[in-house]
């Protein structure tokens, strides 16, 4: 669990600073792309900022993802921004 200094507002929950990195996941794995070839296609579509740790990172829930690399990854994964923010319990 995060420290007293941590700023609770980046906590989705105890364990996550973010709910889409679940459905980055899965839809990464569905399309049979490796982590490094998600950054690979970010870098080459211009998004030199995403890199293979920062998807390590937001899959994990250890990295906050701010709502305009929502729409990259949306963009990059043939889906809408909509659909990598929603949330099930049975996730």
């Amino acid at each position: 669990m995060q420290g007293e200094n941590t700023l609770k507002a980046f906590w989705y929950d105890d364990h996550r600073k973010n709910i889409c990195g679940l459905r980055i996941r899965q839809l990464r794995k569905e399309q049979h792309i490796t982590q490094k070839k998600l950054a690979i296609m970010a870098q080459l579509a211009g998004y030199d900022f995403i890199t293979e740790t920062a998807i390590i990172k937001l899959e994990l829930g250890t990295r906050f993802i701010p709502d305009y690399e929502v729409s990259i990854f949306a963009e990059l994964l043939h889906t809408t921004p909509q659909y990598l923010l929603q949330y099930r319990e049975t996730d």
